[in-house]
């Protein structure tokens, strides 16, 4: 509900608003303090954010070009900037060290924010004339990998272009152990799939090894080359996710203390989601742990959650509502339709490039699964609203015939699965959570009861 990869992480009423671009002229009055020559974009981007970290909404509204206008109302925009106070507390202040991209014409600029609760970044994509055509919120992730396990090995692996650094959790005693690899949901995560102040990954390393497996998770690509890999438009799932899951299984087989006969892949969220896929690629694994895996097209899911989140929005009229659902709709719309001749930005498909969705147009998960024969355990929170059971029960159909696969379902457990009560909502994963150790323990089962059936 983040970042340049969305999908399923960021709350879509944070951005859904901003996931454009736009190429309009620019208003008489904004268009005076800068040309195209002469624009010192370092200053333009700290001239535009001290108007919105000051709470001047209506300067900062004034320098979106025409087009954005068009799309976005100052209610939108003032709407979207307290509902993100709200959950980051107040405005502290901004680094200096903005990153500038040029891309396509525009000026991409990334500003690091403090606030009272947490960190984000600011983009602003600026024109020729220093108007704002793009602007995305995105959460940042950089304070958690490197926090430490006591019983954590720090271990490099990838290619050469893109080495990937993890950690590595070892149980007491001279193994060799059987293993999990933790595969990330969407966005740059970490190694410890930090959301707020929760890290689900470190969670399930601490209870996993505790009962005798070894754990590896990483710090994502996205995540460890932002940068580079914003300057590409041709990224897929492939280059995102799923090649370094095959570089961490084959690095952990050259671990002597791991055994290389009993090593599992467990996918959160678009992990699990992509784990059929990733089975494919990854034969040699022992078995398969998908949790909170959509079953449906990502997109579908993106349209669901933000009508989802709007229903419990109580500051928004149901005419902004229904414009926010319809934007929305005419995403989806758009990405269910994309071809390669289309010329949509990252921006206009909610942060994510066309050449992401155009790979997975094709992926159905429900279809791909079958072709596996490999052990699977599927796991699913009751107060999931992101990934719901709906998809729970297509997986269940899924393997309706298949004899070694096995399902939990947590009723009080939310996509991270961490406990509470009512509804989930996006502010919950903001508050100070662990993991609840059943997951763990249902996890340690499935592995430790596989490995002793191998060792008959």
């Amino acid at each position: 509900m983040k970042k340049p990869f969305t999908i399923i992480y960021i709350a879509a009423m944070l951005l859904m608003a901003f996931g454009l671009c736009s190429c309009g002229n620019s208003s008489d009055d904004v268009s005076k303090e800068a040309s195209a020559q002469q624009i010192n974009y370092t200053e333009r981007t700290f001239i535009i954010i001290d108007k919105l970290v000051n709470n001047k909404i209506e300067d900062f509204y004034s320098y979106f070009d025409e087009n954005m206008k068009k799309q976005v109302s100052l209610a939108d925009l003032q709407q979207v900037w307290a509902n993100h106070l709200r959950t980051y507390g107040a405005f502290d202040y901004y680094k200096t060290d903005i990153t500038l991209t040029a891309k396509d014409g525009y000026q991409i600029a990334d500003v690091p924010c403090i606030f009272k609760n947490g960190s984000a970044t600011l983009r602003l994509t600026l024109n020729t004339k220093g108007e704002i055509s793009g602007f995305f919120i995105t959460d940042n992730v950089a304070a958690s990998n490197s926090m430490q396990l006591e019983n954590d090995i720090e271990v490099t692996f990838g290619s050469e272009e893109y080495p990937i650094s993890g950690s590595l959790t070892l149980p007491d005693g001279d193994g060799p152990f059987p293993a999990v690899i933790l595969v990330h949901g969407s966005g740059p995560s970490d190694r410890n799939e930090q959301i707020g102040p929760n890290l689900p990954f470190m969670d399930l390393a601490e209870q996993l090894s505790a009962q005798g497996i070894a754990v590896l998770r990483y710090d994502k690509r996205t995540y460890l080359y932002a940068n580079q890999l914003a300057q590409r438009t041709d990224i897929t799932v492939q280059d995102e996710t799923i090649d370094d899951v095959v570089y961490a299984l084959e690095y952990l087989k050259t671990v002597n203390s791991v055994n290389a006969e009993q090593i599992y892949i467990a996918g959160h969220s678009l992990g699990g989601y992509l784990m059929p896929r990733i089975a494919a690629q990854t034969p040699d694994a022992a078995g398969y742990i998908m949790l909170a895996a959509a079953a449906r097209p990502l997109e579908d899911l993106i349209l669901e959650q933000t009508e989802y989140i709007l229903s419990l929005e109580k500051g928004l009229d149901d005419a902004s509502k229904e414009k926010l659902l319809k934007q929305t709709q005419d995403m989806v719309t758009a990405i269910k339709a994309l071809t390669p001749d289309d010329s949509y930005t990252a921006e206009q498909l909610g942060g994510t490039p066309a050449s992401y969705w155009l790979d997975l147009q094709n992926y159905d998960p429900i279809t791909e699964v079958q072709n596996s024969n490999k052990p699977f355990l599927v796991l699913q929170g009751g107060r999931d609203y992101q990934v719901t059971k709906t998809d729970y029960d297509l997986w269940q159909s899924a393997f309706d015939q298949y004899s070694d696969v096995h399902f939990r379902f947590y009723d009080n457990l939310n996509h991270l699965f961490m406990s509470g009560t009512g509804k989930s909502i996006p502010d919950e994963y903001q508050q100070k959570n662990t993991v609840d150790t059943v997951v763990g323990n249902d996890i340690a089962s499935f592995v430790l009861d596989h490995a002793a059936i191998e060792k008959q």
